[in-house]
């Protein structure tokens, strides 16, 4: 059903952040780390890109990296702190990432694995009423609401799956 597929960037936005990455490499660190930041922002904020966010630390690093950059530098000592700063919003930026992306891939494995163990008539019981008719239909040939039964089984899958975790009070991720 490709659970990783919607919780991550595509392979052209992977490439173009990477780009984005390298082209602030050739300039200079608080440049790649803002890079970075951008770069996050659109990794972990990808499932939510209709509504688009940088994040509250992210924006806040971008704020402090310009205002540094604009600022004059009167000695090594600001020179080495705007390079310290860059660096840990770089590492943040790539933690923050790489989480985002691990914790996806976790979660679609189990959502998958949920999906693998059910048969079709459990499939079709998560279903309300009227989308187990038209799964009904949808098996016997009629393709007519195909895009909307594959988003209903998809939300219908993830319920199931996660269902067990969230009596417990908090999704395990």
């Amino acid at each position: 059903m490709g659970y990783l597929r919607r919780a991550v960037p595509p392979p052209w936005v992977w490439t173009a952040l990477v780009a984005l990455v390298a082209a602030g490499c050739l300039i200079e660190l608080p440049v790649t780390a803002a890079a970075a930041l951008v770069a996050s922002a659109v990794v972990v904020h990808w499932p939510r890109r209709k509504r688009p966010s940088l994040g509250y630390w992210r924006l806040l690093g971008l704020v402090v990296l310009a205002v540094l950059a604009w600022a004059p530098e009167p000695d090594v000592l600001s020179q080495w702190f705007e390079h310290g700063l860059a660096i840990a919003l770089l590492a943040l930026a790539t933690v923050s990432a790489l989480t985002h992306v691990l914790q996806a891939r976790r979660l679609s494995r189990r959502l998958q694995q949920a999906a693998d163990a059910m048969d079709d008539s459990r499939l079709l019981a998560l279903l309300p009423g009227e989308a187990a008719t038209l799964a009904d239909r949808w098996r016997a040939g009629d393709d007519s609401h195909a895009d909307e039964l594959a988003v209903v089984m998809h939300l219908a899958v993830m319920h199931a799956a996660l269902s067990p975790r969230m009596q417990g009070g908090a999704v395990d991720v």
